[in-house]
C-alpha cells in the first residue's frame, strides 16, 4: 500500500484583498505562505516521502522546494496546474457576473461542468488531474507527495474520492492543506480531506480569526481567562495533554459567540475548513461534551465553567446562577447534566483543591 499526499500551495501573495478569479497567474508566496511551507517541511521529515510532484507555478514550486529543504527531488508536471478559468483570469466575482451573465448563471447551475469562455470545467480539470496521477503512479514508488491548486484539488477528491457530498466546496482544502490517499496500486482505498500540518493555529493567526468573526472585546478577555485557566489547570496536577491545541481551544472557543447557540459549531466549521478539525471537535463540544470527550475537550470545558466572564468562580457559584435560567423540565435537565460533567472532570483529574 502506498500513501500519496495532496498538498494545497502556501498562501500566495496576491496585488489585493478581494476575491478574484485567478488560475494562471503567476504569484509567488507570502510571508504567510513561506512560514507554511516551513512548518511543510518539518511535518515531511516524519513522513516516508519519497519524491515530491509539483504544478510549475512559482507558488507551487516554492511551497515544493521550502518542503523539500534539498533532500527530496522536486519534479515538474504541468498538467498539475490549476483549473483554467480563461477570459475570467483576474475579473472579481462580481464583474464576471455583469460581463457574462448566461455562463455565470449557467456556470451556478451546472458548476462542475460548465466552463468559463477560453477555460475549462472542474469535471475536465478532474479528469486531467487523474490522468497525470496515474502517470505519477506508474513511474514512482513508494510515498509520495503533489503539490497543486484548490480547485483542481477539490474537483478530483469529489469526483473521484467521493469526498464532499457532491458539493467540492465543502471539502477543506486550505492553502498548505493537506489531503491523505491510501492506494494499493492504481485502486484508491480510504481518502481524507485537507488538514494543516499542525493541529492548531499558530499564536499570531489567533486576531485574526477574532477580526473575521468579528468578536468583542469582551468576549476575546474572557477566551484570555478560560486560557489561563485552563493551562493553570493542566499544569498543577500535570495533566498530559497538547498544551498549543488546549490553549488555542480556549481562546478561539467563543469566537462566534454573537451567532448565539450555533457559536460552538460555527466556530468548528471555520476550523474544519481551515484545516484544524481536531481543534474544531474540541471547540464544539465547550458548551456540551461529545463523549468520548479528549483531555484537552474536558480542560476547555472545566475551564470555562469556571470563568464568568474574566473573573473566577466556583462550580457551585456558576451553575447556581445559570439554574436561575431553566424555564422548563428539558433545560433542568441539561442543567444537571452539564454539573455532573463538570464534577466527574474534576474528580478524574484530580482538580478539587485548584478550583
Amino acid at each position: 500500500m502506498r500513501t500519496i499526499y495532496l498538498i494545497r500551495h502556501g498562501a500566495p501573495e496576491l496585488p489585493d484583498e478581494k476575491k478574484r478569479c485567478y488560475s494562471r497567474t503567476d504569484f509567488p508566496l507570502s510571508q504567510t505562505g513561506m512560514a507554511q511551507g516551513k512548518a511543510l517541511r518539518e511535518w515531511a521529515a516524519a513522513q516516508s516521502i519519497c519524491a515530491i510532484y509539483t504544478s510549475p507555478s512559482t507558488r507551487c514550486r516554492e511551497t515544493a522546494g521550502l518542503m523539500s529543504g534539498g533532500t527530496l527531488p522536486v519534479v515538474s508536471v504541468d498538467a498539475l496546474q490549476e483549473t483554467c478559468v480563461g477570459d475570467w483570469e483576474g475579473y472579481t466575482f462580481e464583474e464576471i457576473r455583469k460581463r457574462w451573465p448566461d455562463i455565470y448563471a449557467a456556470r451556478g447551475r451546472l458548476m462542475y461542468q460548465t466552463a468559463p469562455p477560453g477555460g475549462e470545467s472542474f469535471h475536465t480539470a478532474a479528469e486531467r488531474f487523474d490522468a497525470a496521477l496515474r502517470d505519477i503512479l506508474s513511474a514512482s514508488t513508494g510515498d509520495i507527495a503533489i503539490v497543486s491548486h484548490s480547485g483542481i484539488l477539490r474537483s478530483w477528491l469529489l469526483r473521484y474520492a467521493g469526498l464532499g457530498g457532491g458539493d467540492m466546496f465543502s471539502i477543506p482544502m486550505p492553502c498548505a492543506g493537506i489531503a491523505t490517499l491510501h492506494m494499493e496500486g492504481n485502486t484508491l482505498l480510504h481518502a481524507t480531506a485537507g488538514v494543516r500540518a499542525a493541529q492548531a493555529p499558530p499564536a499570531e493567526s489567533i486576531p485574526d480569526y477574532y477580526r473575521r468573526c468579528s468578536t468583542p472585546d469582551t468576549v476575546i478577555a474572557h477566551c484570555r481567562a478560560v486560557a489561563d485557566k485552563a493551562q493553570a489547570l493542566a499544569a498543577a496536577n500535570q495533566v498530559c495533554c497538547d498544551r498549543a491545541l488546549l490553549r488555542a481551544a480556549c481562546l478561539l472557543h467563543d469566537m462566534c459567540r454573537a451567532d448565539g447557540r450555533a457559536h460552538p459549531a460555527n466556530a468548528a466549521h471555520i476550523l474544519t475548513m481551515d484545516g484544524y478539525p481536531a481543534l474544531a471537535h474540541i471547540i464544539l463540544g465547550h458548551h456540551d461534551l461529545i463523549c468520548p470527550a479528549p483531555v484537552e475537550m474536558e480542560l476547555l470545558y472545566l475551564s470555562d465553567k469556571l470563568i464568568a466572564g474574566t473573573q473566577a468562580v466556583t462550580l457551585e457559584k456558576r451553575f447556581s446562577e445559570s439554574r436561575k435560567k431553566c424555564t422548563d423540565d428539558d433545560a433542568v435537565h441539561c442543567w444537571e447534566r452539564r454539573l455532573c460533567d463538570a464534577k466527574k472532570i474534576v474528580k478524574k483529574y484530580r482538580l478539587e483543591g485548584q478550583i
